[in-house]
C-alpha cells in the first residue's frame, strides 16, 4: 500500500492545483488573455504555491493574485501585470456587491436649498476606486474588443479610477483629481457643504459650489449614490 501512496497523493495534488488555477482563470479572463495559456498557467500556479486556499468558497481565493503579482521576483518586473489583476478584481467585487436603491434627483430637488449645506449622501455599495500607475484599464478592454493589442504603459502620476455597477453592469472612469478627492470626502460622512468648501482649493471661490452641484447631478445620474434621505 505505501508503494502507491506517494503517486496517488502527487496525482490528488496536481488535481487540487489545476482546480484552483480554473478557479482563478474565472476571475482573471483579462489577464488570461494578456499573459496567454502557457504563462498564465505558470503564474497562477505560483501563487497556488505561495498562498494555499483557506477559502471556503474559492469566488474569494483569488483576492490576493495583484499583491503577489506586484512582489513577484518573476512577474513584477511587468507591472501592468498586478495593476491588471486588480483592475479585474475590483470590477468582480462590483458586480458581486449588494444591491441598494440608488437616490434619484427628485429626492434633492424636494429638499430646501437653505439645507443643502447640511446634506449627506452614502456610495452605492458597488463603488470601488484604484489609483493605478498603468494603462491596465485599456489593456482589459482591449481584452474585450481585441484590436489592436496596446503597450504596456507606465505614468509618471498614478490615476484614479472610479468602478461601479449600474443595472447589473459594471462601469469604469477616470476621476478628476477635485472628483476623487469629494468622493473621498463623502465617503468619509462629510456633509455637502464641507465638500463644496474643500472643492474651493480647486475650483477657487466663486467656482466651487457650481462644481459641487455639476458632481452631484453626475453621480445622481451614474446612480452612484444611495437612496435616503440627505438631509438627515
Amino acid at each position: 500500500m505505501l508503494v502507491f501512496a506517494r503517486p496517488r497523493l502527487a496525482i490528488y495534488a496536481d488535481g487540487y492545483h489545476s482546480r484552483l488555477v480554473d478557479a482563478l482563470a474565472n476571475d482573471y479572463p483579462a489577464m488570461r488573455a494578456l499573459l496567454g495559456e502557457s504563462a498564465f498557467n505558470a503564474a497562477m500556479r505560483e501563487y497556488v504555491v505561495a498562498h494555499p486556499s483557506r477559502c471556503a468558497n474559492l469566488r474569494w481565493y483569488g483576492d490576493g493574485l495583484a499583491r503577489f503579482l506586484a512582489r513577484s521576483p518573476r512577474w513584477r518586473t511587468r507591472p501592468v501585470l498586478g495593476e491588471l489583476a486588480a483592475f479585474e478584481w475590483a470590477l468582480g467585487l462590483a458586480f458581486d456587491a449588494g444591491d441598494a436603491p440608488w437616490l434619484e434627483a427628485g429626492q434633492v430637488a424636494r429638499i430646501p436649498a437653505g439645507d443643502w449645506p447640511d446634506m449627506r449622501f452614502a456610495l452605492h455599495p458597488s463603488a470601488r476606486r484604484l489609483n493605478l500607475r498603468s494603462n491596465a484599464p485599456r489593456i482589459w478592454q482591449w481584452t474585450e474588443d481585441r484590436g489592436r493589442k496596446p503597450k504596456e504603459v507606465l505614468f509618471e502620476e498614478p490615476v484614479a479610477w472610479l468602478l461601479w455597477r449600474k443595472e447589473q453592469t459594471p462601469f469604469y472612469r477616470v476621476l478628476a483629481p477635485d472628483e476623487a478627492w469629494a468622493l473621498a470626502a463623502i465617503g468619509r460622512g462629510r456633509s455637502f457643504g464641507a465638500v463644496c468648501n474643500g472643492l474651493r482649493g480647486f475650483a477657487g471661490d466663486a467656482g466651487a459650489a457650481q462644481r459641487g452641484a455639476q458632481l452631484l447631478r453626475n453621480w445622481i445620474a451614474e446612480e452612484l449614490l444611495c437612496a435616503g434621505d440627505p438631509a438627515r
